[in-house]
């Protein structure tokens, strides 16, 4: 795929050889539309909500030509702006598909502008699979339901009148931009705009883009498999090395044209850049440098799909400090493990209002011990004295989980509430990450021992704990900055750190292993070498799971903050969900849910398998009752007041009745304060 930079000057290298891909057109009736004014209070009829030919295309430029014009003076989401200028310009319509990503919202829009689905063959449905959806959907829409036109594609307007001999084609046209209307069969039609071929790009600097275009001929040619039949298979490298998936011929733009000029040539620079109310950017706060690259990587592939509103990453000035970013609203939102929406809510009154999914697991996962396959570990019992590796301090998986899984095996003492240092005792050498944060260890008290396996950034090639010497930036600190931060931090850490034990989620062992994760440190590394720690005893495979772990736990959050008020929810909700079902997993467009630039759990987890929607009005619905409660003893915990003891001498008996006196009135205050 092409990524479009301002600052380059590529060849654009275009597979087939006709001009573009497609072009967007506009089918009128000659009766009832003799010029572009004649479409206002018209029965319109388009592919499907969010399609180039069915809605950019033509609601872009009707906006560009001034027809449509958008109400800004009312607060509402910008796909809200864009429907109610749509039935306010439309008579009557088909615009079926999901108008919001999630049902709520989406029933709410298609009841509040009905009239934009009265043409539908199911008004009441309006979906992507109506009768009038789609390129000829629209044509029937047009024909069979006397609709007055139909924007589609110029390709699927002669194979449908070619297949309706009956219906009279000069009772039909093609309404220009300019306002003309020409013969469908014409040999110059006009089109609206037209969306260009996929591309290759080249630096503008590169001297040798004869050469460029001379190898990509060769290794196009090299990807067709020798056959005698008419459409060639192709090699299996052919879709990830050129990104082709059919037999496909290459065509060199001479001289060189800049990526906006070659958007601009068919008018298709318009929907992408359009028109619109000026709009609030949704902030979302991430915690690391690397988190930031892929938050500005996302919002620019979210402008180029044009999902709005925009999406603008912001950092805090400690890498921990999202929470109350959030709830001072300077960011609008952030991502969260169960452990930091617990606290979200307590400390900072956060609200989840979107939810990571994990595949058939829906919304949730299991907390598990890993160790090496050879170690004689085989009881929480024996953890005593090793060394422990730790996704981060108080997250779930790798913290909260742990503490209450040994808080309940009497492993640990819950007596003063100082988990931090009950675990720095009960383990010889830790790194949980942001151990040593005066967020989390406020009156400096918490054990060196917690970040003494830590390593900072990432060194790789040295094993062991000589990885501590030199204290290194990001050592310690709860974000990516950490080489043994977040679930594949952990896992390394064992595996190099000389940890003993790593506290993680169930998928983390199959993603680096096997081949799964192709860093120095984990191309080699085998399943079978590790093994999970049961929370009752024993030990079992990395992928019994489900009869092996320390507990199940809620999937990761988005959070929002009161500062967002409703609207701006809603703009959460459909700017987050429209991307979750834009790049799913197997997509080469853009990695949402998998690694990024070789580190995994960037931002979102790698297992997520999309996002979806939580609508729960209290709280602690959207943890599981069990991990509520859990999180709620800790959180809760005061320190046991310890035992005053008196020794009464025979001296203090006797030395008169105003000592007795001041002795009985202090026996009277210790009895009532240890009630």
């Amino acid at each position: 795929m092409t990524r479009f930079m301002s600052w380059q000057k590529p060849d654009l290298l275009k597979k087939k050889m006709e001009a573009w891909r497609y072009m967007g057109v506009a089918v009128v009736r000659r009766n009832k539309i003799k010029s572009v004014a004649d479409l206002r209070g018209s029965k319109s009829c388009h592919t499907g909500y969010a399609r180039n030919a069915g809605w950019n295309i033509p609601f872009s430029h009707l906006l560009e030509k001034g027809e449509i014009n958008l109400d800004c003076t009312q607060r509402m989401t910008v796909v809200e702006h864009d429907l109610k200028a749509a039935s306010s310009y439309f008579g009557l319509a088909c615009i079926p598909g999901d108008w919001a990503p999630d049902n709520e919202t989406d029933f709410k829009l298609k009841k509040a502008y009905n009239n934009l689905c009265t043409m539908c063959g199911n008004p009441e449905r309006c979906d992507n699979v109506d009768e009038h959806a789609g390129y000829e959907g629209a044509l029937r829409c047009l024909v069979e339901s006397h609709g007055d036109v139909a924007w589609t594609k110029l390709s699927a307007v002669s194979q449908y009148f070619k297949s309706k001999s009956e219906v009279s084609t000069t009772d039909f046209g093609l309404l220009c931009p300019d306002g003309r209307i020409l013969d469908l069969d014409t040999t110059k039609p006009c089109h609206w705009a037209a969306r260009p071929w996929n591309s290759w790009i080249a630096r503008a600097s590169n001297e040798n883009k004869k050469g460029i275009v001379s190898e990509l001929t060769k290794t196009m040619d090299a990807a067709v498999l020798p056959t005698e039949s008419e459409a060639s298979p192709l090699r299996p490298w052919a879709k990830d090395v050129l990104g082709i998936s059919s037999q496909s011929v290459i065509h060199a733009r001479s001289p060189p044209i800049t990526p906006h000029d070659f958007l601009k040539e068919p008018g298709y620079d318009t929907t992408i850049e359009r028109l619109g109310c000026t709009e609030v950017p949704v902030k979302m706060c991430i915690n690391s440098k690397l988190a930031k690259e892929k938050c500005a990587a996302l919002s620019q592939v979210l402008k180029s799909r044009r999902i709005r509103p925009a999406l603008e990453c912001v950092m805090p000035a400690s890498s921990d400090d999202c929470l109350a970013m959030v709830s001072s609203g300077t960011a609008h939102i952030t991502t969260a493990d169960g452990g930091d929406v617990f606290r979200g809510h307590v400390e900072y009154g956060l609200i989840p209002v979107l939810s990571e999914r994990y595949g058939q697991l829906d919304a949730s996962y299991f907390a598990v011990a890993v160790v090496h396959a050879n170690s004689s570990i085989t009881s929480l019992s024996q953890l005593q004295g090793k060394n422990s590796c730790h996704t981060g301090i108080e997250k779930t998986a790798g913290w909260k989980i742990p503490v209450v899984t040994l808080l309940e095996a009497g492993l640990l003492k819950a007596g003063d509430c100082d988990y931090a240092g009950e675990l720095g005792k009960f383990f010889s050498s830790s790194c949980a990450p942001g151990a040593k944060d005066h967020k989390y260890d406020p009156r400096g008290t918490n054990p060196e021992s917690l970040c003494s396996l830590c390593v900072g950034n990432d060194v790789g090639g040295v094993n062991g704990p000589s990885y501590t010497v030199g204290r290194t930036q990001g050592y310690c600190e709860r974000s990516a900055d950490e080489a043994f931060y977040g679930y594949t931090g952990a896992f390394k850490c064992l595996v190099q750190g000389g940890g003993d034990v790593s506290f993680v989620k169930h998928t983390t062992v199959q993603e680096n292993t096997n081949g799964n994760n192709e860093a120095e440190w984990a191309k080699n590394l085998r399943a079978l070498d590790f093994k999970l720690l049961c929370k009752d005893t024993g030990t079992a495979d990395v992928v019994d799971f489900n009869t092996c772990h320390l507990g199940r736990v809620p999937a990761h959050k988005v959070l929002t903050g009161i500062q967002s008020d409703n609207i701006m929810v809603e703009e959460i909700r459909i700017l987050l969900l429209r991307a979750s079902e834009m790049f799913p997993k197997g997509q080469d467009v853009f990695t949402m849910f998998g690694p990024f630039q070789g580190k995994q759990d960037i931002i979102f987890k790698d297992s997520a398998t999309e996002l979806v929607n939580v609508r729960q009005d209290t709280f602690h619905q959207s943890l599981e009752e069990s991990y509520y409660r859990a999180l709620t003893e800790l959180s809760t915990c005061r320190p046991k007041e310890t035992k005053l003891h008196f020794t009464m001498t025979a001296g203090a008996l006797t030395s008169g009745p105003c000592c007795f006196i001041h002795l009985m009135v202090c026996v009277v205050f210790l009895w009532l304060i240890s009630c």
